[in-house]
């Protein structure tokens, strides 16, 4: 069986994996920020996981890390809209603004997809 890539989906499959995904994670590992420390942490390391999953679908570096870019934005936004509408505070620290853990995520997401399409490229 041939490997499908990234770019051989369809658009609104695109759209889901890297954008409405991970946003949806994002909303719920915001809401679990104000459950519990703990498992926001959990949580936070699955996203790491599909992060480097995600590069896995990629042909080249360079567009593993612009779906990484875009990921990694929704999962951020995700959780800053999650905390803000919650009226519990956060039980795990959150940049200030916290606006700026979209850019984090962005950039972590971006290094993930990366070293996912890297290590897919060596198999």
């Amino acid at each position: 069986m041939e490997r499908v890539t990234f770019a051989q989906l369809p658009r609104a499959i695109q759209v889901q994996l890297a954008a409405i995904g991970p946003l949806l994670f994002g909303l719920v590992c915001g809401f679990v920020l104000e459950l519990d420390q703990a498992a926001y942490w959990g949580v936070s390391a699955l996203s790491v996981l599909g992060g480097i999953a995600g590069g896995t679908e990629h042909g080249a570096i360079r567009s593993a890390a612009l779906r990484g870019v875009v990921a990694g934005a929704c999962f951020g936004l995700g959780v800053v809209i999650a905390n803000a509408a919650s009226d519990r505070p956060a039980l795990a620290p959150l940049p200030s603004p916290a606006a700026a853990l979209i850019l984090i995520t962005a950039t972590a997401g971006a290094g993930l997809a990366a070293g996912g399409a890297l290590l897919a490229s060596r198999r």
